[in-house]
């Protein structure tokens, strides 16, 4: 449900918005919202989030005393008590106070924006809306961010809107009805008390017994429960955690006869649950109408693999659906010190078959600042005149780049408050707050569109315990491999090989999954650079099936739907060239045809900002 709070006088819903929407005085504000889910009132507090909060001193039935029980939580202290959990962004107004309280979680999944201009101002869950209403005007430094990488995001608090900011990952601010800003605070937990380098076995338990409860309180309202199965590992663990006495759909995308769509109907089938394959491949460009549709309603079309699970949903369920890991923090997937190509290969007796510790470097103020020096490096190298001079508005680098190195350090800051004790969690801690929460955000956000979308390894309880797991244990998922020894439940989901290392199950030892990835590797560079010699996308891909992106370039109508997505065009002609060039390129295999996540990416910003000026009054 998408919602705006105001301060402004006569708030009027944006023009043509197509979904009906109600206005609601509360106090000396007002709320426009949605009409298909409306605010709750509780002593004298409304409060409207996205995600979900939960109170683990309540009953896991006690659902009203949990509501109540979160509502006193946040208006009390931040970060919030060790009993709650959740991933969330959340809007509270405290009549009584005369207070408005805006926070998110550690990694700020959910987006959550506020603007001020004079005396107005505004707090919404959508850029969209909060673009159409308040009338503000763009933010070129926001848009360029958002179209060049390397991460194509906007970065820190940064949007496409001028003096429009959105909340900071952990960020929790109170205002008062006047907008005024009284207290300002951020939740520091992630990395603390970080346990010892070797594998303890009870930690294994506790961490298991720990993600059972999250997911349990998770789930607490709904006796169904959906889950998004990839087969991956982070997949497996969510779907062992869901209680017996819940019914299970699970859902995955792609062609019944993939080889990940195989593994997904095993796992499910473990569980007792009803699987659903979803396969539509006119949706990875679908057509111009729908995409607009599902722009305004997700403001997150990127991966359109999501598409295929949710557009085959006809009606919005009131129901979870479960996602597994996105950050990647329990294989420690992110550290990229020890997590490259390269490192692995010199490396590969030492770590994954003689199983030594790695050894981390001792964080410092020195180590920290050439840390930032060459991540600063990483992004102004895609600030030329080249890339720059590809947008239709005038640009000023120097501005681009203050405002660049401005949202850099909002990061920086960030990651500078948990005072992390080895440099190596730098780049981790750095892309949970930029790939994590920019990107991988979005799958919550597109399957929110017909589910209640929850991450519940994201969740404060579980992120929080993740984090102080030793990286040693965390890497070469040597904790999750324990994880699936020790415990019931994963033990018989461990049967079942993964697509990384197909036909060998998952339990057996690494040497021999190492030397099935290495064939399947081999193999599928060997059909790649065959089908690239002979430019015939009807040649096999891949040893085992998988998402042919060949054939996705080869969409009947892919060149007519992409030049409609930028109509009219709000980045400008030569930026749009260069990502049709692209996009034909890979359709006529001069390149090799990675998903187009970038092309989507951008196609989604043009709509967004064409809907802005479409909704305004």
């Amino acid at each position: 449900m998408k919602y705006l709070f105001s301060n402004k006088k006569n708030l009027l819903p944006p023009e043509g918005w197509p979904n009906a929407t109600n206005i609601k005085k509360f106090g000396e504000l007002q709320v426009l919202f949605e009409e298909d889910k409306r605010p709750e009132i509780i002593e004298g507090c409304l409060l409207l989030h996205d995600g979900y909060l939960r109170d683990m001193n309540k009953k896991v039935d006690d659902l009203q005393g949990q509501w109540r029980s979160v509502y006193r939580g946040l208006r009390r202290e931040w970060p919030l008590a060790p009993n709650y959990t959740g991933s969330f962004s959340a809007v509270l107004i405290n009549t009584e106070e005369q207070e408005l309280i805006m926070c998110t979680d550690q990694v700020g999944l959910y987006p959550l924006y506020y603007l001020q201009i004079n005396d107005d101002f505004y707090i919404s869950n959508s850029i969209i809306l909060m673009g159409a209403i308040s009338g503000c005007d763009f933010d070129e430094a926001g848009i360029v961010q958002r179209s060049l990488g390397p991460e194509y995001a906007t970065l820190g608090s940064r949007t496409i809107l001028k003096r429009c900011k959105r909340l900071l990952p952990g960020e929790y601010l109170k205002w008062n009805f006047k907008g005024e800003l009284i207290q300002r605070e951020f939740d520091n937990r992630l990395f603390q008390q970080m346990q010892k380098p070797d594998l303890d076995h009870s930690n294994v338990k506790e961490y298991w017994k720990a993600y059972k409860k999250e997911v349990e309180y998770c789930v607490n309202y709904s006796d169904k429960v959906n889950i998004a199965l990839s087969g991956g590992i982070d997949s497996r663990v969510v779907l062992g955690a869901i209680p017996a006495d819940k019914e299970i759909d699970c859902y995955t995308y792609g062609n019944s006869d993939n080889y990940e769509t195989e593994i997904a109907r095993k796992l499910c089938s473990l569980k007792k649950g009803n699987f659903h394959v979803c396969s539509n491949p006119d949706l990875y460009f679908p057509d111009p109408e729908n995409f607009r549709k599902m722009v305004i309603e997700t403001e997150a079309l990127e991966l359109c693999s999501w598409l295929e699970i949710t557009e085959s949903i006809k009606e919005k369920k009131q129901e979870p659906l479960l996602l597994g890991e996105l950050c990647e923090a329990l294989p420690g997937r992110n550290i990229k010190s020890f997590s490259s190509k390269e490192f692995r290969k010199k490396n590969f007796l030492k770590y994954f078959i003689r199983k030594k510790a790695y050894n981390f470097t001792k964080a410092d103020d020195t180590k920290f600042e050439n840390w930032k020096k060459k991540t600063i490096h990483q992004f102004k190298i895609y600030y030329h005149e080249r890339n720059l001079n590809k947008f239709k508005f005038e640009v000023d680098k120097e501005m681009l780049l203050e405002a660049l190195l401005l949202n850099l350090e909002e990061l920086f800051d960030r990651i500078e408050a948990h005072q992390l004790p080895y440099t190596e969690l730098y780049d981790e801690l750095f892309s949970w707050y930029t790939f994590t929460r920019m990107h991988l955000a979005k799958h919550l956000l597109v399957a929110n569109s017909k589910f209640h979308a929850y991450s519940p390894a994201m969740s404060l309880q579980v992120l929080t315990l993740t984090s102080r797991i030793h990286p040693n244990q965390r890497l070469n998922y040597r904790f999750a491999k324990e994880l699936f020894k020790k415990n019931e439940e994963l033990k018989r989901l461990s049967k079942v090989p993964t697509a990384q290392a197909p036909l060998v199950p998952q339990n057996f030892p690494d040497i021999f999954k190492f030397a099935m990835w290495g064939i399947r590797s081999t193999a599928d560079q060997y059909l790649i650079r065959q089908m690239m010699k002979k430019k015939d996308p009807e040649n096999r891909y891949r040893l085992f099936k998988s998402i042919n992106w060949a054939k996705v370039y080869q969409h009947s109508q892919m060149e007519e739907n992409l030049n409609a997505y930028f109509q009219p065009n709000e980045l400008g002609t030569i930026f749009y060239e260069e990502i049709y060039k692209q996009a034909v390129g890979r359709k006529e295999l001069d390149h090799w045809p990675f998903a187009n996540l970038n092309i989507i990416n951008v196609a989604n910003l043009n709509v967004e900002l064409n809907s802005i000026k479409k909704f305004r009054r």
